[in-house]
């Protein structure tokens, strides 16, 4: 074993790493547990990565399979529901925690000299999650999905001048659709790994060349060395890690990760909502309309981010502690409260979308169809259907329930009501639908029958 240690060593160099990084490090004294937040970030990471693996085994990238692919793998694969859950809700933490990095290195200042391009390496780590939020979300190409990528893709079409071509280039053409899935899932899957893992080597080797930034010392003055790094903070970091996969782990066990009905672009009623961690650049769209849309949607972020890659660059004081910072923590905190009001806000005007009548795992291409035309017709404006103890719909007008109806009623009588409803049921409330096709009717029809359980 000796000499299998000595050969990869003088190969690899994997002592001198080690004490490098570990065992002869020494960061300055006083770095407590907020020294911690980016390696829970790191381990919500691994987390993502595994379950991301596990879904894309079992996931079909097409407008026609996405969304019954994520329930097969749900309902199907052991522990399938658990692992999507982890993803979904690992999504989110991972956020929290890199935004909550980001805070901590402001307020302490550690962003300044000479770690000026850490911090811009952390900054793009920040944009590359949030583009996995924001492809990630479409993948299951049910209601939302499809809805609020919609928002999102209309977003950066308001950018002046490139607009048109990045909303273009994202869609795959002039509105969301089939290609818009292909596009983000070769986004999600291989661009955004590969410049995250050369961020993250990046921020890393950065970390390792110029260290932690002492707390609460001037630029300059490093501090005293403090305890060795391995096993003192690494026994810190391993804790919160422990911590942090824990908490993801009791969400993913106690609530599933939502999934809406189908995608139904012609559902013209749907409100859409991004994920919360998108809610604020949402908020924006109501306070600035019409010749100010683009202050809202591309002026104010921008000067955000530009002011973020700023910051090191301009804040160029001796001082690093919040204190004596007073300008610096003061616009600090009033943008974090600004955000903070704006995704509250967002939060607060909950959609009002009723639940969407769901189709049963396994339908045919022709019973799809169907249930697609069911809801373009949104005949459950009207009837209702109760299945497994949930009502979807609703009865008005005198409408008898969709049970009620199919067990009155077969192939024939059912067009016959299609074609002319006052005629056959003797009311006027019901619109005709003698403009639908035969085969619109018979996969209609074929739906109403697979969810009768019939043949």
């Amino acid at each position: 074993m000796r000499r299998l240690l000595d050969f990869l060593d003088d190969r690899l160099g994997l002592v001198n790493v080690w004490r490098s990084s570990m065992s002869e490090k020494r960061p300055p004294a006083g770095i407590g547990w907020l020294r911690t937040i980016g390696y829970a970030a790191l381990t919500v990471c691994v987390i993502q990565f595994l379950s991301g693996v596990a879904l894309a085994l079992h996931y079909v990238p097409s407008a026609d399979l996405a969304y019954d692919s994520i329930r097969a793998f749900e309902a199907d694969v052991p522990w399938g529901g658990f692992v999507r859950g982890l993803h979904h809700y690992g999504a989110s933490l991972f956020v929290v925690l890199v935004v909550a990095h980001m805070i901590r290195v402001f307020f302490t200042g550690a962003y300044k000299a000479p770690r000026e391009f850490t911090w811009l390496t952390g900054l793009g780590l920040l944009g590359v999650v949030l583009a996995f939020g924001f492809t990630g979300y479409l993948l299951p190409w049910d209601q939302k999905a499809f809805f609020a990528t919609k928002v999102g893709t209309d977003i950066a079409g308001k950018a002046p001048i490139v607009g048109a071509a990045v909303r273009e280039a994202l869609n795959g053409g002039a509105e969301v659709g089939p290609p818009t899935l292909t596009r983000f899932y070769v986004i999600h899957v291989v661009l955004l790994p590969l410049a995250f893992v050369g961020l993250l080597a990046a921020h890393m080797f950065l970390i390792q060349r110029h260290g932690v930034a002492a707390p609460g010392r001037p630029v300059g003055d490093e501090g005293t060395p403090g305890e060795p790094y391995f096993p003192h903070h690494v026994l810190k970091e391993a804790i919160v890690g422990i911590a942090v996969a824990g908490l993801l782990f009791a969400l993913a066990a106690a609530a599933p990760a939502p999934l809406e009905a189908l995608a139904e672009p012609s559902d013209t009623s749907y409100q859409p909502r991004p994920d919360w961690y998108f809610l604020a650049a949402f908020e924006l769209l109501k306070w600035f309309k019409g010749p100010f849309e683009t202050v809202g949607t591309f002026w104010l972020p921008n000067l955000f981010v530009v002011g973020l890659v700023l910051l090191p660059f301009v804040d160029r004081g001796p001082e690093r502690h919040w204190r004596k910072r007073p300008k610096t923590t003061a616009l600090g905190v009033t943008t974090l409260l600004a955000l903070a009001a704006l995704t509250t806000a967002g939060a607060l005007d909950e959609p009002d979308n009723p639940p969407t009548l769901p189709y049963p795992l396994g339908c045919n291409h022709a019973e799809k169809q169907g249930y697609l035309t069911l809801r373009r017709l949104r005949c459950t404006d009207c009837h209702e259907w109760t299945i497994d103890g949930a009502t979807y719909g609703a009865e008005r007008f005198d409408a008898p329930p969709f049970e009620e109806f199919l067990a009155d009623y077969g192939p024939e009588e059912f067009f016959e009501v299609l074609d002319d409803p006052e005629g056959t049921l003797g009311t006027e409330d019901m619109p005709a639908f003698d403009y639908l096709s035969a085969d619109e009717r018979q996969a209609l029809w074929r739906f109403l029958v697979r969810m009768r359980g019939g043949k």
